[in-house]
């Protein structure tokens, strides 16, 4: 009876591992991803088909809004005609098409390079709002700066501001129930990311590897926040990595009206999953106000997430690297580009383009930063020059610049994750200006580094060589 329960158990693990693999290869991912999905089945059988289904599986849904498309299009072919920067046309034109963004022309930016410049003007502005705060970030600490941000938005609900509060469930797991709870008493509308393409049971969550990474504020539809930092003391440098080196910016214009559409796109997708039904009616104008004039700086918001029809953050650095004639400075705390990209990169090298990276010189994802550094290696061969920064700190910032004309900032890392999984968010900032600003910190985080050389991986230990390289295998699930 025993040998046939067992024999019986063997034959379904069989004919689901085959089935398993069917759907894989029917797929068609990539074959770096395909082959790493067989090694967790040989090597973890049982636990690899639940892996896959909790984290493997594409439960993505595409999504186009063809009218939109149309109207945005007109917009940047409009702006095109009349810019003299003739030169950003390919880019301007793809955002528009594979991110449905318009060209915002009248905004004013200020650029954050550590956490107590940005949460202290976070507040200032917080404690302004008249008549919404919305609030969308990965990661929540109940500590002393997310005491003082809920504080603050206890006492705006209570004075009648609505304030919405959108967070993520795997990034703030930590995140207690009495933290929530004073906030939900006082009239603050919080609520997890969770469930938001196709769960096979409401309680059992099949999504779990699909993250809502944005960091977004918006306070009366004229001020807007966003870049790399969380909420927490991490970003103060009080965490166990030391001082904490990131980049956010804020900006007041019409970019912000494009950060109120990508929170209230995610508000109401989330509210209508999780069986709300609550919806903006009325007071249009003073959730999307008349923006008056704050400056010439000029944006452009990419978006991506697992619904997404384009990898449009991934597209969107792919172009930049091309145009690129003189130089690409990238800063990132994780480094596991698509092929396209690397090989991008490496073209670029050989092409006379100076690459420069700035890379943590201590990691905070152990398998991650192992992984990093095999590609990292491949772009030092081709020229690129690699940073590590100081080991007593630790950078998280997520900044390009290109040829000290345009830049990128925003929420996503420059990994495989952020281009295909999470929800994510940047802009692009066409001034060189603020190019310029961005460049000098970048010079000066290279004063705190050490240059990294081949020579630094040939005397690497045979083990040490062997683990990077196994990161790298499964880097394409990570």
């Amino acid at each position: 009876m025993n040998f046939n329960l067992i024999s019986l158990l063997d034959w379904l693990f069989f004919i689901n591992s085959i089935v398993l693999i069917a759907i894989i290869i029917l797929e068609r991912r990539s074959p770096e991803k395909t082959i790493a999905w067989f090694l967790v089945f040989m090597l973890l059988p049982p636990l690899g088909i639940l892996l896959y289904v909790f984290i493997g599986r594409n439960w993505k849904k595409h999504k186009l809004n063809n009218n939109f498309a149309k109207f945005t299009k007109a917009v940047v072919d409009n702006f095109i005609e009349k810019t003299n920067h003739k030169e950003f046309k390919p880019l301007l034109e793809l955002l528009a098409n594979n991110s449905d963004s318009p060209v915002f022309a009248n905004n004013e930016v200020e650029v954050f390079n550590n956490g107590y410049d940005k949460f202290d003007a976070l507040k200032a502005e917080l404690q302004k709002a008249e008549h919404h705060i919305h609030m969308e970030y990965f990661i929540v600490k109940n500590d002393h700066i997310g005491n003082e941000i809920k504080e603050i938005l206890i006492q705006k609900a209570m004075a009648g501001v609505r304030v919405i509060f959108i967070i993520d469930r795997v990034g703030s797991i930590k995140l207690k129930q009495p933290y929530i709870k004073e906030l939900k008493d006082a009239g603050v509308d919080v609520i997890y990311y969770s469930y938001f393409l196709a769960p096979l049971l409401r309680k059992l969550n099949t999504q779990l590897n699909y993250r809502n990474h944005r960091k977004i504020v918006v306070i009366d539809g004229k001020v807007g926040f966003l870049g790399g930092m969380n909420i927490g003391d991490d970003y103060l440098g009080k965490g166990k990595l030391g001082y904490w080196r990131d980049t956010h910016i804020m900006v007041k214009g019409d970019f912000v009206l494009g950060l109120q559409a990508v929170f209230l796109n995610d508000y109401l997708h989330i509210k209508r999953t999780n069986g709300g039904n609550k919806a903006f009616l009325g007071e249009a104008d003073k959730y999307c106000p008349v923006t008056p004039d704050k400056g010439h700086t000029i944006m452009q918001l990419v978006q991506s997430g697992p619904d997404s029809e384009y990898p449009s953050i991934m597209q969107c650095v792919l172009k930049m690297i091309s145009m690129a004639q003189k130089t690409i400075w990238i800063t990132t705390p994780y480094f596991i580009p698509t092929e396209s990209l690397q090989e991008a990169l490496k073209v670029a090298a050989l092409g006379g383009v100076e690459i420069r990276i700035l890379f943590p010189g201590r990691f905070d994802h152990y398998i991650v930063y192992q992984a990093s550094q095999t590609y990292l290696r491949e772009l030092i061969k081709y020229g690129a020059k690699v940073y590590f920064y100081d080991k007593k700190a630790f950078v998280h910032s997520k900044v390009i610049t290109i040829d000290g004309e345009i830049c990128s900032v925003g929420t996503a890392n420059m990994d495989i994750r952020s281009y295909m999984l999470n929800y994510e968010v940047n802009t692009v900032i066409y001034d060189e200006e603020i190019t310029a600003g961005l460049e000098r910190d970048f010079e000066e985080d290279i004063q705190n580094s050490i240059q990294i050389t081949e020579e630094y991986f040939d005397k690497m230990p045979a083990y040490q060589k062997f683990i990077q390289s196994l990161a790298r295998v499964l880097s394409y699930l990570l």
